[in-house]
């Protein structure tokens, strides 16, 4: 992406993320540099051509393109060090952009099935690297389980119950994600309740490639705290308005958007309209090495293309505070909301 003028003071803006997959989060250039250290099979070790094998930022935009991207992600990683070396460039890329607060979630089987590691192991692999990283780089980074609807409900029902029965309770929130025209996730309902009984937040994609009435599913029937994208929500007014009424947030990532296609142009993006209706979003990047991006390149979109100014930026970090899955939601605030204030 073009970096616009105004790109370096976004830069310095700071920021939080509360959609962001640790396993959409490796460079190509990363990967590289983690083979040669740690192994793993790549299908090239020629960076312009393992470019557009991993990236979307260029050639087709649809959900089925962007999701193939990583099946190559999944049967990368050889050993623990790999893992590891992964999860601390993303929190360090995180730093480096600013983002004050990030939530990052992932999947211990996308880790776990290449070499068959023990999932709990993949979990605490990845813990001591997020507590590394953040410590090094002045982030707080908290973490999200997501579980797929592509898999299955049982091998979801494993690694949640895995989750809930560690001694240390690491994971804050829990995300389904997958093909949603595909997978409804209503097999998964009784997850969901298991986990809102639990204490931890619910975030649902919901509302990207599928329709309004998944969000109004996720609301109504499983408590969502916050949608996973929701653009399509603003095609039907109620439930729009059921939004607002129950307070969840939407995770908008602008990009990601446009490269799976569930948008057919920058133009076409709703996401000025979601913010004249008053419901709750935040800005985030989904999948940033997949798309070739950073949170300031959304903000620069935001700001250029949507007419966002710094008091818009300054409310929706706020809110997305409010929405965090963070344990202690006030300790939170009292160390960060001056940013934006």
């Amino acid at each position: 992406m073009k970096k616009n003028s105004f790109f370096h003071d976004l830069k310095l803006f700071p920021k939080v993320d509360l959609h962001r997959h640790l396993e959409g989060s490796v460079w190509p250039e990363t990967f590289i540099e983690v083979s040669k250290k740690y192994g793993g099979n790549l299908p090239s070790y020629d960076l312009d051509k393992l470019r557009p094998m991993l990236q979307t930022n260029t050639g087709i935009h649809d959900f089925k393109n962007f999701l193939s991207r990583f099946r190559i992600f999944r049967e990368f990683y050889e050993s623990s060090d790999a893992i590891q070396a992964i999860t601390y460039k993303a929190v360090k890329d995180a730093s480096l952009d600013n983002v004050k607060y990030l939530e990052l979630r992932f999947s211990p089987t996308h880790f776990a099935v290449h070499k068959k590691f023990n999932e709990e192991d993949v979990i605490l692999w990845i813990k001591e690297a997020i507590e590394k990283a953040s410590k090094e780089f002045n982030i707080i980074v908290t973490p999200i389980l997501t579980i797929s609807r592509d898999f299955g409900v049982d091998l979801a029902e494993k690694t949640v119950m895995l989750a809930l029965n560690m001694q240390d309770k690491f994971f804050c929130g829990l995300d389904i994600a997958g093909d949603e025209i595909s997978n409804s996730a209503g097999p998964f309902s009784g997850l969901f309740e298991i986990v809102k009984k639990s204490g931890l937040g619910l975030t649902i994609h919901a509302g990207e490639a599928g329709s309004s009435v998944n969000v109004k599913e996720a609301v109504e029937e499983y408590h969502a705290d916050r949608i996973g994208h929701g653009i399509r929500s603003i095609e039907n007014i109620k439930v729009m308005d059921l939004l607002r009424e129950k307070n969840v947030m939407l995770e908008v990532c602008i990009t990601s958007n446009l490269h799976t296609g569930v948008v057919p142009s920058l133009k076409a993006h709703p996401v000025k309209q979601i913010k004249d209706s008053g419901v709750l979003f935040c800005l985030s990047t989904d999948d940033p090495a997949v798309s070739a991006l950073c949170l300031t390149d959304e903000y620069c979109l935001a700001v250029s293309e949507f007419g966002f100014t710094e008091d818009d930026l300054k409310k929706m970090n706020l809110s997305a505070l409010d929405h965090s899955f963070y344990p202690d939601k006030n300790d939170l605030k009292k160390m960060l909301s001056a940013w934006w204030e």
